[in-house]
């Protein structure tokens, strides 16, 4: 087992309905099935992305429109097929599902702050441990004990992966090019797309191994437009603006998946 104490970073050892270290602190395996690790006042169910959002990613997801994107994460070639991973700000578990089943892994994990996520994640995915805690206050795994680290569309603590990952072991990032549904954008303001994701100056230590453009034009409808604002970050401001931003997006549309996935090994 590689889970370790949020408090202390001891080891974390299932018991009745929760994780227990040596030290004493205990972390309850909430009855949809999720363990977390939250701890005072990081507790909360505000916290995260909300209810809505998640099921809007769902459907997004259901729907098949970055099935492109999927394909190429199938189509990964690993020179060490990784057996241990987590995925970071997993959301409802869709990216995490698909990694495993094609890349043969066997022990898993999905790490996301909002409730609302790790409750969904754990009803689709029960053969990975999904947690509750925050990624940006420090990896719940003990030093070099996973063979894959995966962020997607998520915050990638670069020193936290390292430290985590084996020697050999892999860091899999997947973010947006700067025409990401450029044509969506034409219709609302949305949130800007920063023109340096990944700077090589902070990968010291990881190896390339893929860089791989997934560039495809995806009709969408309606409602799939309205899932596509809903599930993002934009969202907030556009609610906070109190306009009818649903009636503004065309009955159909014609936009561009444009990604970026990239694959690096740990030296």
């Amino acid at each position: 087992m590689s889970l370790t104490c949020p408090l202390c970073r001891g080891e974390l050892l299932p018991g009745d309905k929760s994780y227990r270290c040596a030290q004493g602190h205990a972390f309850d395996v909430a009855k949809e099935g999720y363990l977390s690790l939250l701890h005072g006042r990081q507790k909360g169910a505000g916290r995260g992305d909300s209810k809505s959002m998640m099921l809007a990613r769902d459907r997004v997801h259901r729907a098949g429109v970055f099935d492109p994107l999927v394909a190429a994460l199938a189509a990964l070639r690993f020179e060490t097929p990784p057996r241990t991973a987590v995925e970071l700000g997993c959301g409802e578990g869709f990216f995490l599902g698909h990694m495993m089943r094609s890349h043969g892994i066997t022990t898993s994990y999905g790490l996301d702050l909002s409730v609302d996520a790790v409750k969904l994640a754990a009803k689709t995915l029960k053969q990975s441990l999904i947690l509750r805690a925050d990624l940006l206050t420090g990896l719940p795994f003990a030093d070099g004990s996973l063979d894959l680290v995966q962020s997607i569309f998520a915050p990638r603590p670069l020193a936290e992966i390292k430290r985590v990952l084996r020697a050999g072991g892999y860091a899999l990032f997947v973010y947006p090019e700067a025409d990401h549904w450029q044509e969506l954008r034409a219709f609302l303001p949305l949130a800007e797309i920063g023109a340096d994701k990944l700077p090589m100056s902070d990968l010291g230590g990881f190896a390339p191994v893929t860089s791989l453009p997934v560039c495809e034009p995806r009709t969408l409808s309606h409602a799939l437009l309205v899932d596509l604002v809903e599930m993002s970050p934009s969202i907030h401001r556009l609610t906070r603006d109190g306009n009818n931003w649903q009636a503004q997006l065309p009955a159909s549309l014609v936009a561009t998946l444009s990604v970026r996935v990239a694959l690096f090994r740990k030296e």
